[in-house]
């Protein structure tokens, strides 16, 4: 089975009318959550400030790759440093994406007009001085997307290039996937679904200026493929990270690296071209400008997941984050992030990203 004519465009792809009803989407709830917490954040007096800049700037943004494709899969996102004995902390991760791209190929045509937001609770403890354990639980809806409008006035006011973006409709849901000897997948109506939950462990191998951490995480089948939210197979990944205080020392900056590997269960889509082993990477800088606030800056990439000449189908991929994270409480902190594409159409155009922390 071929996909030797490229078919539809994105401008004249069959959609849902973009003037239907939807509710307001867990899209929406996101803006007016960030909203929210930009409020908070302004509110809180310095002096109230107890969580030190120099501790949160060892964990990086929480980024991954929001593909429609590439989310079902378990690859792990950078953590940082470990928990400390006696620690536990709960996290709200809300990312949206927003997507417009299409591919064609000898075995696969792929379409992604829309947006997708995952909703993640994330807990992290302590076990022992040494090891920690983790979990995170997301909720992924797809919708149209309500960043269509701010997008388009960006790339109109910087003279970019928008990939026809102008000529399609605004706030359109056009997901669809076909790939040889698999059923479709087409999603046009606004919906949302329990994502695949993860779990980790984690053991500090050193500490001190340059902390080593050993991570292994299971991420186990509870999405469905068919609603994009879960790739279902389980997949299982080991990785090493740094935190290193002592390189740029004399900058108030800290680094972070990360490197592992993500061995692929047996999943629900383009399961005879997964590759066994996909591979992660991190770096970032973060600069703690002052005890509450410190600015962000990081490159997280993957190699290919699936074997296919359809980029946008989980292939490879790099992308920058540009941030910052505000302590808002001497327990609580504010992560807001911009994440772009660097490698074209094997990511999201762009990913808006907050968490909102708290130490339990």
């Amino acid at each position: 089975m071929g996909w030797r004519n490229p078919g539809d465009t994105l401008t004249h792809a069959t959609a849902t009318d973009s003037t239907a009803p939807r509710g307001p989407g867990i899209g929406r709830l996101a803006g007016l959550a960030l909203a929210a917490a930009l409020g908070a954040a302004l509110a809180v007096p310095a002096a109230a400030a107890g969580e030190s800049g120099a501790a949160l700037a060892e964990r990086p943004l929480a980024v991954r790759n929001l593909s429609p494709a590439t989310l079902l899969f378990g690859l792990p996102r950078a953590l940082g440093a470990a928990e400390r004995p006696g620690g536990t902390s709960a996290a709200l991760i809300v990312e949206h994406a927003n997507n417009f791209t299409s591919g064609t190929g000898d075995d696969a045509r792929v379409v992604f007009d829309g947006s997708t937001t995952a909703a993640s609770l994330a807990l992290r403890g302590a076990l022992s001085a040494r090891v920690e354990w983790g979990v995170e639980v997301p909720y992924v809806h797809h919708s149209g997307g309500f960043t269509d409008g701010f997008i388009d006035g960006f790339h109109d006011l910087f003279g970019f290039p928008d990939g026809g973006r102008s000529a399609a409709p605004r706030g359109r849901l056009d997901y669809r996937v076909d790939y040889a000897g698999e059923p479709s997948i087409v999603i046009g109506g606004s919906g949302g679904d329990l994502g695949d939950v993860r779990g980790w462990l984690g053991w500090r191998i050193a500490d001190g200026d340059r902390q080593v951490v050993a991570r292994a995480m299971v991420k186990a089948p509870t999405g469905s493929v068919d609603e994009l939210s879960g790739s279902g197979g389980t997949d299982v990944s080991l990785w090493l990270e740094l935190v290193d205080r002592r390189t740029l020392s004399g900058a108030g900056i800290v680094a972070t690296l990360m490197g592992g590997a993500t061995a692929l269960g047996d999943g629900d889509l383009a399961r005879a071209d997964q590759r066994d082993v996909v591979y992660v990477g991190h770096f970032g800088l973060h600069w703690p400008v002052t005890d509450r606030l410190i600015l962000r800056g990081q490159i997280d990439a993957h190699s290919e997941v699936i074997d296919s000449d359809v980029r946008q189908l989980a292939h490879g991929a790099v992308q920058g984050t540009l941030g910052g994270t505000l302590a808002l409480s001497q327990r609580a902190w504010l992560d807001l992030g911009v994440v772009e594409d660097l490698t074209g159409g094997s990511a999201p155009d762009v990913v808006f990203l907050l968490t909102l922390g708290v130490r339990l």
